[in-house]
């Protein structure tokens, strides 16, 4: 992954996705932040790519505990799936739209909305549902800070 997140970040992050779905722009400004934290259309294409590179590694069933010739093998065939790589073509443009957008909040919400109808496709969760999934994400988050 190219952006390390901190917990800090994962936490962000989420709350901007929870203001997306609820389209909540007010909520977006506040989380938007200043000038020493990174601009949030950046964070949410670091967030979204972090998120949905563990979704495929789920998907194709990669695990930590796997042997070196296993792994290899279940990311070659991650890597040689239509749809992965139609993911991490997304990811990668949603960064080179993040780095145009600079603070616009506008980019920054459609880029988080294309990473809530990403997580979707996986998921098949619906707004609703994609609030549920999006707390016990926070949910992980705090305990793992």
């Amino acid at each position: 992954m190219d952006d390390e997140l901190t917990n800090d970040d994962h936490l962000r992050a989420l709350a901007a996705l929870e203001a997306v779905v609820q389209n909540n722009d007010s909520a977006l400004e506040v989380l938007a932040g200043g000038a020493h934290e990174r601009p949030l259309a950046a964070l949410l294409a670091a967030y979204g790519q972090h998120t949905l590179h563990r979704v495929l590694l789920a998907a194709f069933g990669i695990e930590a505990a796997m042997t070196h010739d296993e792994t290899g093998q279940r990311v070659a065939e991650l890597n040689g799936d239509p749809m992965a790589r139609i993911v991490f073509l997304l990811t990668d443009s949603l960064h080179h739209q993040a780095a145009l957008a600079g603070d616009d909040l506008v980019t920054a919400k459609r880029i988080g909305g294309s990473i809530l109808l990403a997580i979707h496709v996986f998921t098949d969760a619906d707004n609703q549902d994609a609030l549920t999934l999006l707390r016990a994400l926070r949910n992980e988050a705090l305990r793992a800070g």
